[in-house]
């Protein structure tokens, strides 16, 4: 009885171990088959996986806003250049102003007058020899050396001998005079100036002279129709000017030659000119008188003597600071912008 029981335990026993290892055969034959499955392909572009996105849709009732356009920028209207600012040659110059008179014998004239006009603790200035105009004198032209002077430059005012009508008028004689006082001088830079006929022995002198550094014509002439003296001498001298020259003119009349003092500085290569309108003969000498006046003075006139003369001396004296190089200043006003007030005004005219 004892062994039949043992039997039957082993039976069992057996039986069981077969059943555990068949459900172990069928686990493992799963796992096999699925391994076998083929993985999906793993080369898709990412364009085939992706969804396009949708857009999303206006809500009923409402509109996509536009932007508004930028208003369009406006141009800024240009403002001109103010004109830059300048020394005013109208006021009287920084310098005190001595006077000395003086003789010097020069050709065919032993004793010709002259004053000095010298800036006072200005060592070793600038020259300007400064000619009156036919049949006029020295004195009608002190205004201007005293001006001039009390911006640094020294000047000479000689009483011409050869402008005297009854000993006869040599043009140039009076140039080669102005040359010869300059030397005597001792002068080494010399600005030649003159009003009228005086104008023209400025031109004839600076063209003689190697030391001339510049030319001032306040309303210059040339000869024309004058008995006894040869037509348009100063055009044989205007073209040997080598240096810079300023020219200021009047209204055209008999007592300036119909302006033909214009052509003469034409002929120079360096030269700026400008017409005051409105202004006669006599505007250009300091101080003038009653016989000029009554001679040459304009009848009919757009400007007065008051806002004439104040041109002419400005231009005048920024003219000779220019060309003896004491301050830039004198080039700026003689520069269109700084013109340009006058101009516009219809004071003066470029030429």
């Amino acid at each position: 009885m004892k062994y039949k029981f043992v039997i039957v335990l082993c039976l069992l026993g057996t039986i069981w171990a077969c059943g555990t290892n068949g459900d172990r055969s069928r686990s493992s034959n799963s796992v096999n088959v699925e391994n076998e499955v083929e993985a999906p392909d793993e080369d898709l572009s990412e364009t085939d996986n992706e969804v396009p996105e949708e857009e999303p849709e206006d809500e009923p009732g409402c509109e996509a806003e536009e932007e508004p356009d930028e208003p369009a920028e406006e141009d800024e209207p240009e403002v001109p250049e103010e004109p830059f600012p300048v020394t005013d040659f109208l006021q009287r110059g920084p310098h005190q102003v001595m006077e000395d008179g003086r003789t010097a014998g020069v050709t065919n004239c032993a004793n010709m007058e002259y004053s000095v006009y010298s800036p006072v603790g200005v060592s070793d200035p600038p020259v300007v020899v400064l000619g009156h105009g036919f049949a006029r004198g020295a004195g009608v032209m002190v205004g201007w050396a005293d001006h001039l002077s009390s911006w640094g430059v020294e000047v000479l005012v000689p009483t011409l001998c050869h402008y005297n009508i009854f000993n006869g008028v040599d043009h140039e004689m009076n140039g080669q005079n102005m040359k010869e006082l300059a030397g005597t001088h001792g002068a080494t830079e010399v600005i030649y100036a003159g009003h009228s006929a005086g104008g023209l022995a400025a031109i004839i002198a600076a063209a003689q002279d190697a030391n001339a550094i510049g030319v001032l014509g306040l309303d210059a002439t040339d000869t024309q129709a004058v008995p006894g003296v040869p037509d348009f001498v100063g055009q044989q001298y205007a073209t040997d000017v080598d240096c810079p020259a300023f020219s200021i003119i009047a209204e055209p009349s008999s007592c300036n030659a119909d302006n033909n003092g214009v052509n003469l500085f034409s002929l120079m290569g360096e030269q700026s000119t400008v017409k005051v309108n409105s202004s006669d003969h006599c505007d250009f000498e300091s101080p003038t008188d009653f016989l000029c006046e009554a001679n040459c003075q304009n009848e009919t006139v757009d400007f007065s003597d008051e806002e004439i003369r104040p041109a002419i001396t400005t231009l005048g004296t920024a003219a000779i600071i220019s060309l003896a190089g004491l301050s830039a200043d004198g080039d700026r006003v003689w520069e269109s912008q700084n013109l340009s007030n006058w101009d516009i005004a219809g004071l003066i005219q470029e030429l």
